[in-house]
């Protein structure tokens, strides 16, 4: 029985993935911009009626906001600028994927219990997501022809939306396999 409820939430794929180290800071800021982003969210959609001015004052927040991420964001790519371009040249990798974690095929070997962000491309929806998770287990390949490493990690906390995100691919790759299966049995 355990073995049908995880099959729910779990797929074996192949996707085009990339991955870095995150700086504790990067870790922190990261989650708490996002959950602050989801808490505005929130609250701006139960603010159905008010007055033009605090509309307009909502809307420019919003927009500076906007503004300064996209400001520190720059920063910090200039900074980081040359260890992104070698370490996020994404690559078509082996994954498994569940609403907690994933698991996925490095060619170089993650530190466990670092933070990492997995930028990913979900063919289904069509998004390129960039997840942040905890590295549970860093071990080396049994497949001795692909040399490299298994890396298991679970995502931290204040992401949902990617998630549901992620949900949404892992349900239509799932689709995809019950109608290859009824296909097959009606040839049958």
């Amino acid at each position: 029985m355990s073995n049908k409820a995880r099959d729910f939430y779990h797929i074996q794929d192949e996707l085009n993935l990339a991955w870095r180290y995150l700086t504790p800071s990067q870790a922190s800021s990261s989650i708490e911009l996002d959950a602050l982003t989801t808490e505005i969210e929130s609250i701006s959609k139960s603010l159905e009626s008010c007055s033009p001015e605090v509309e307009k004052f909502i809307d420019l927040t919003h927009q500076k906001i906007l503004l300064l991420e996209a400001a520190l964001q720059s920063v910090v790519v200039r900074k980081d600028e040359v260890r992104d371009l070698i370490e996020l040249v994404k690559r078509r990798v082996e994954v498994s994927l569940s609403s907690s974690g994933m698991g996925f095929f490095s060619q170089e070997s993650i530190d466990e219990d670092a933070v990492i962000e997995i930028v990913l491309h979900l063919d289904t929806v069509d998004k390129e997501l960039n997840l942040e998770a905890s590295v549970l287990e860093s071990r080396v390949s049994a497949d001795s022809e692909n040399p490299g490493f298994w890396i298991r990690t679970r995502f931290t906390r204040k992401q949902d939306q990617k998630i549901d995100l992620l949900l949404a691919h892992v349900s239509q790759r799932q689709i995809e396999k019950l109608e290859r299966k009824s296909k097959v049995i009606a040839t049958i």
